[in-house]
């Protein structure tokens, strides 16, 4: 599919988002077929994307699909971009090119295949998981740094910062995973396994580290387990800034942290810019989250 006709859906899908769209028919035998693939159980279903187990070509795949009302007009260009880095970092998940291309349209839906990876989602609570996802952070920005420029926008929750003081006092922009945590990572005896680029963009290494920690702490907040998240804190930001070189200062890490934060309100009281999580969000769930908005303000 070229990257023209993903950018025309996007246009319809902003105005399609806010509504209560019908769900999309799954593709059948045939659809599958089309692209070389034998379909299998559906391994998770998310708000707009839907992940089965397959084969192709004999190899055991997995296949998402995602519905194309839905995405953004970088779709394409994440998925070309965690191709070439999936070629470069054996830590990078990439797509699986098949015989119907990178990116294939199924009945409304934008199928991409990757290799299936084996392996344990890190336990924020072991510190040798909790250091092995910091080392493979610094690994995986040595690599995004060495990619060529490509035309992406910042991660989200910088694009909704104030232009001028937003970004104040942070490193150099490079490209980043964008949604870096342990529901992303998969970790072996071997390897550690990254994958779902879907919000790669620009920003400072800061602002990734920081976005981990967010993610951390706002299921921490939400279960009332706070020593988890400091014990989680100070292991990956030490071994983060032995890994990298960087000495990403607590103050910039505490700032990234609060314009995720911030980022989350703003969503919260537009959810019609807000990622498709906060849309769909429930009156109830949305009050939990501007609850923890509130408490974490200004922290």
């Amino acid at each position: 599919m070229r990257r023209e006709e993903i950018s025309g859906r996007w246009h319809a899908g902003l105005m399609a988002a806010s509504e209560n769209l019908p769900s999309l028919p799954l593709p059948d035998d045939q659809a599958w077929s089309s692209i070389g693939v034998a379909c299998g159980p559906e391994l998770h279903g998310g708000h707009q994307s839907r992940i089965f187990a397959a084969s192709c070509d004999g190899d055991q795949v997995v296949v998402k699909l995602t519905d194309s009302r839905l995405v953004d007009q970088a779709f394409q260009q994440r998925v070309e971009v965690t191709s070439v880095l999936g070629e470069m970092d054996d830590s990078v998940v990439g797509p699986v090119t098949t015989k119907a291309g990178l990116i294939v349209e199924l009945g409304g839906w934008l199928a991409v295949v990757y290799p299936f990876v084996a392996g344990e989602t890190p336990d924020v609570c072991d510190e040798a998981d909790v250091r092995r996802m910091a080392t493979t952070m610094a690994s995986l920005h040595r690599s995004l740094d060495q990619l060529d420029p490509v035309d992406l926008p910042a991660v989200a929750a910088l694009a909704e910062a104030e232009p001028r003081t937003g970004v104040e006092g942070f490193g150099r922009r490079q490209l980043l995973h964008g949604d870096f945590s342990p529901a992303n990572l998969l970790l072996s005896d071997r390897h550690a396994r990254v994958f779902d680029f879907d919000d790669c963009g620009y920003g400072p290494i800061e602002f990734e580290v920081g976005n981990t920690l967010y993610m951390v702490l706002f299921d921490a907040a939400m279960s009332s387990e706070m020593e988890r998240y400091e014990r989680f804190r100070a292991w990956f930001v030490d071994e983060y800034r032995s890994a990298s070189g960087h000495g990403v200062p607590d103050e910039l890490v505490e700032k990234s942290i609060g314009l995720r934060v911030q980022a989350l309100g703003r969503w919260i009281d537009h959810p019609e810019f807000a990622p498709i999580g906060i849309r769909t969000a429930t009156p109830a769930w949305r009050d939990s989250l501007r609850a923890f908005v509130q408490s974490h303000t200004h922290r």
